[in-house]
């Protein structure tokens, strides 16, 4: 390997001199960032498919707000209060029209953040969360692969 080619795949430390891994640690560090994201997101994810309450509402107004399309729905929660949500494209099956009677999906500890249409299936309630793992195993396969890279760079030396 020439030298142009070497210096490409290390970092440089401080005063210099070559850090091999460090790229490896970088990845790594992200992984376990998305990681964290991704248990969130799925811990989340759990709580409204156990908890949520189904509600009829109906659709009072259709917005678009930077290339995002949302539709309000007005809805009596089970303890009798009335709640107005915004919810965007990707929380309906298909974007209701105004006035359309929707049954909607709700936590009751939070009524008026995290709607959903209540016809979405599971897949749909979970793509966040899958979304999530997929980076999580993309960053793992690259850092995997960072550290096989540098582990034959070091040999080669």
């Amino acid at each position: 390997m020439d030298g142009r080619r070497q210096r490409a795949r290390t970092v440089r430390g401080p005063h210099g001199a070559w850090v091999p891994g460090l790229g490896t640690l970088v990845i790594a560090l992200i992984t376990g960032l998305a990681a964290a994201f991704a248990v969130a997101a799925t811990l989340d994810a759990v709580q409204r498919d156990r908890e949520a309450v189904e509600a009829d509402g109906t659709v009072v107004k259709r917005w678009k707000k930077h290339k995002t399309r949302y539709a309000d729905v007005v809805f009596t929660t089970a303890a009798g209060t009335r709640v107005r949500a915004s919810l965007s494209k990707g929380d309906w099956t298909s974007l209701p029209k105004v006035g359309a009677r929707v049954r909607v999906r709700y936590l009751p500890t939070d009524p008026a953040d995290g709607v959903t249409d209540a016809r979405q299936g599971r897949i749909s309630r979970y793509r966040m969360p899958i979304l999530h793992w997929a980076v999580v195993v993309a960053f793992a396969i690259a850092s995997g692969w960072s550290q096989r890279q540098s582990v034959k760079d070091r040999r080669r030396d």
